[in-house]
């Protein structure tokens, strides 16, 4: 299984990447990115955040949590300095990074431990899974709609290596064009149509589990009344 933290194999190229390569030609920005591990206030900032989980203490930990947050929020943290000459991650980047790191940690965990192949049924059905996207942005405020992001985001780091491509089957259910994915899977494990929609209700199953899933997808439970 990979680690959250493993920044060994080349990453793909993400949203704002160009943006640090921008930054990185002013002298300010260097520095910061230069300093970031030995950041004494950011690494405080990151440990309050793990206070939450007990591990607010251990080096290794915030180490690995600090490492999270430059793979994933350096490149918005270097648009940021882009357009305003001031480099740093700010709270809400670290409390999602931290959130996203340790519900990963534990859900791959948990996940690990639960068999998603046995029982395989060849009764099964696609009733009840469905495609998982976020909502037309022009519908939602712009802060959930990243927190919403943030959300997917969070759920897909924690899918066991072994389990991703059947994730992203189950993301793209009803969608056109799945089916022959579908049996491009059945075919590639040898097994039939119909329990590839098992373990896609089973995987669905050991997400909506975890104890944190709630606290995770709440920003896809409006707040709002109706007035």
């Amino acid at each position: 299984m990979t680690s959250l933290s493993d920044t060994s194999a080349q990453p793909a190229a993400r949203k704002h990447d160009g943006e640090i390569i921008t930054a990185r030609n002013q002298a300010a920005w260097l520095s910061f990115e230069a300093g970031i591990h030995q950041n004494d206030a950011l690494r405080a900032r990151i440990s309050r955040a793990l206070d939450r989980f007990g591990l607010g203490s251990s080096t290794a930990t915030v180490d690995e949590a600090l490492d999270y947050l430059i793979n994933k929020e350096l490149g918005q943290s270097a648009r940021y300095f882009n357009q305003t000459a001031k480099p740093q991650f700010n709270q809400q980047q670290i409390t999602h990074a931290v959130l996203s790191f340790m519900a990963g940690k534990e859900q791959q965990r948990h996940m690990t431990d639960l068999a998603i192949h046995e029982e395989d049924h060849d009764d099964a059905s696609p009733d009840g899974v469905r495609a998982c996207h976020l909502a037309d942005p022009g519908h939602i405020r712009p802060d959930e709609y990243a927190a919403r992001r943030d959300t997917l985001r969070a759920i897909a780091a924690m899918i066991p290596e072994p389990e991703r491509e059947l994730y992203d089957i189950m993301l793209a259910v009803r969608e056109p064009g799945t089916l022959a994915r579908i049996h491009s899977y059945a075919d590639k494990h040898g097994i039939g149509q119909s329990t590839v929609y098992f373990r896609i209700k089973k995987l669905a199953e050991a997400i909506q589990l975890h104890p944190w899933f709630e606290e995770i997808t709440a920003s896809f439970r409006t707040i709002r009344r109706p007035a």
